[in-house]
């Protein structure tokens, strides 16, 4: 996505490591750890905690330290870079006061335990982080399945089966039925239904015949035809879609920056506080290398265990209780986007609507008192052996309202155009009006007008009346819209499907921004031209052919279907059949950032006053190990606490 390309400049050198060398990194420590704490009931000599110790920030700090140097090269202080520092601060702290008879001032005689007990979890942390950035790689190798893998080359009279790659533009190639387009190309011979919703969205069978277009990876459902090619497959707008994936399958993410930002802010404040202290012990007293230790422990022990957890512990409990309400949050930064946007743009079918088509009227020919009931018997003895949306829709409709078809004795089908069936000495038509006026049945003027789709019926050449289908908006379109002009945003319908279907939702809804007919391609472009023009744009989309729009949106938002490839690329999924996901969204941002933000300043101002509370008794060295991590501890407890009410989305 444009924006996140942008952030992933600021991502830390940690995350060009790969999560396993993490993993084994904290296995190693957190055993390591083990063994200092089983030194403590045997009472081992401080030498045998400093070369426990000594392996681990050697041998598993050495990741951050790397991290941190690359980081530094690059003008970047972040998490690494805090890691680094305080092991390394509370280590050199702890190893002179073991070898050294004058200690260092400060509250406890060594810090191993907290060195360990934080690099432990901090290699946990970033282990997380960076597998989230990995997760999303594994389902690259699926993209493949939507690509068609061979064709038909007509060769003068000859078909000779080919690679699709090997097709080129003038090339004539045989499309059976039920095979996918291996080309982009023109139909030079026969006529069909095509299922385009890989590339339209458009859940209805499109009828296509001598000089339509027709694209890549879309199914021939109908008739044999015979197509040129236009694009090869490498040119393919089906292969925009393929390359938009693979260009964005990493960068589609915002990892946990925030701790980054968090980490820089705590080192400020720890370094100012330090500094301050120390310059003033070594004004009033003098020994200025005595006095280092108060920078040393400020910067290990000052920094709380909780600082590792102020993000991610908000994030976790968010996702938990977002997940419950059915919204999937695949990438928090999102969120932000999401507030901070200027243009919402929206897809129609399957996300304003519900994606599936219902009869919502029944308009008899004639006004008599069963004439609605005959309309209803032909229409289902047409459709009743049909496949696809239309006869689906016709079939609930009529068996709900106890219309039971005749049994038919022969069919002619083109999916997605008509159907006629002989049933007894009846012979029935039921199709759209472009294919009833082909076979010669005199509609009224009053069917070209309908802005739904239209299904007209006749019998034996005698028109019967007609039924609209329509896809219902999703419960909570018009608040979810009301509530976005309330954020003053502004709103784009842009959608696949036909003008009149476009404008009648965007009319219902009061949207006065609407395209209609627009391929993906198209729509990834206007939200590059809204890019362009200075403006945050959030995608809301529903189905494989949106992903180059949802990519190239600043943010991406999805209704997910369960069986779409797409889901694991977008930020936000969408697992409910309503709208009113969007508002909670907003609602989470804002609990999500206020939670985050007080856990880091507030896990930071405790573990400071705690630690200046251990250097108030540094004089009768009172304080042991179980001081320095009983204390941050209780703050990562609080943090916790403070984290779990984002459990309920109010």
């Amino acid at each position: 996505m444009a924006a996140h390309s942008k952030s992933h400049s600021f991502f830390s050198a940690a995350f060009d490591q790969p999560s396993s060398a993490f993993l084994y990194r904290f296995y190693l420590s957190a055993c390591l750890f083990l063994l200092l704490l089983f030194s403590l009931r045997l009472h081992y000599a401080p030498i045998s905690f400093f070369i426990l110790v000594l392996f681990n920030a050697v041998l598993c700090a050495d990741i951050f330290v790397k991290s941190a140097w690359k980081d530094i090269f690059h003008a970047r202080a972040g998490f690494p870079f805090l890691v680094s520092v305080v092991v390394y601060a509370g280590f050199f702290y702890s190893a002179f006061n073991t070898f050294v008879t004058r200690q260092l001032f400060g509250p406890v005689d060594d810090l191993y335990l907290y060195v360990s007990l934080f690099l432990t979890l901090s290699l946990w942390t970033q282990f997380c982080r960076v597998r989230e950035r990995e997760s999303v790689q594994i389902y690259v190798q699926k993209i493949d399945d939507f690509l068609p893998k061979s064709g038909r080359k007509l060769d003068g009279e000859d078909v000779r089966p080919v690679f699709a790659n090997e097709l080129k533009p003038g090339d004539k190639v045989i499309v059976k039925k039920g095979e996918r387009l291996p080309c982009d190309g023109i139909i030079v011979q026969g006529s069909t239904s095509l299922d385009e919703q890989l590339i339209t969205g458009n859940m209805m069978l499109a009828y296509k015949k001598e000089g339509n277009p027709v694209y890549a990876g879309t199914i021939n459902k109908a008739s044999p035809i015979a197509v040129e090619v236009t694009a090869p497959i490498g040119s393919s707008v089906l292969m925009g879609v393929m390359n938009a994936v693979r260009n964005n399958e990493l960068r589609h993410r915002m990892f946990t920056t925030q701790l980054d930002t968090f980490s820089a802010f705590t080192l400020t404040v720890l370094l100012v506080i330090a500094m301050g202290q120390y310059g003033w012990l070594v004004y009033r007293n003098g020994g200025w290398w005595h006095y280092s230790g108060v920078v040393l422990v400020l910067l290990s022990l000052g920094t709380p265990l909780a600082l590792l957890f102020a993000e991610s512990l908000p994030v976790y409990f968010a996702k938990r209780a977002a997940r419950k309400a059915g919204i999937r949050i695949q990438n928090r930064y999102a969120l932000d986007l999401l507030e901070f946007s200027d243009t919402m743009f929206f897809d129609k079918t399957g996300t304003l609507t519900r994606g599936e088509l219902a009869v919502s009227g029944v308009y008899p020919a004639t006004d008599t008192p069963r004439s609605k009931k005959i309309l209803l018997e032909a229409a289902a003895c047409a459709e009743q052996q049909a496949d696809g949306p239309f006869a689906g829709a016709v079939m609930k409709y009529t068996l709900r309202n106890r219309i039971f078809p005749k049994p038919v004795t022969s069919m002619e089908m083109i999916p997605g155009v008509g159907v006629q069936v002989v049933a007894g000495r009846n012979i029935i038509f039921a199709g759209r009006i472009p294919w009833m006026e082909e076979q010669g049945i005199e509609l009224p003027q009053e069917v070209y007008w309908v802005q739904e789709a239209v299904i007209c019926i006749a019998k034996n050449g005698v028109y019967l009346g007609y039924l609209t289908l329509s896809d219902a908006l999703r419960p909570g379109a018009r608040d979810v819209v009301d509530f976005l002009k309330q954020k003053e945003k502004d709103l784009l319908l842009v959608s696949g499907d036909n003008d009149l279907s476009v404008s009648a939702v965007a009319d219902e809804l009061d949207i006065e921004k609407r395209s209609s007919n627009v391929l993906p391609k198209t729509k990834a472009e206007i939200v590059g031209n809204l890019q362009a023009m200075g403006q945050k744009v959030v995608m809301v989309g529903d189905g494989f052919n949106d992903i180059v729009a949802l990519l190239k949106a600043d943010a991406g938002i999805a209704f997910s279907s369960g069986k779409n490839v797409y889901n694991h690329w977008v930020d936000v999924l969408i697992e409910r059949p309503d709208l009113y996901p969007i508002m909670d969204l907003f609602k989470i941002n804002q609990k999500l950032r206020r939670t985050s933000r007080f856990n880091a300043v507030a896990s930071l101002l405790l573990s400071v006053v705690w630690v200046e509370f251990l250097f108030e008794q540094a004089s009768f060295h009172v304080a042991d190990w179980r001081w320095t991590l009983g204390g941050s501890v209780a703050v990562l407890l609080l943090v916790i606490l403070n984290s779990m009410g984002l459990l309920r989305i109010k």
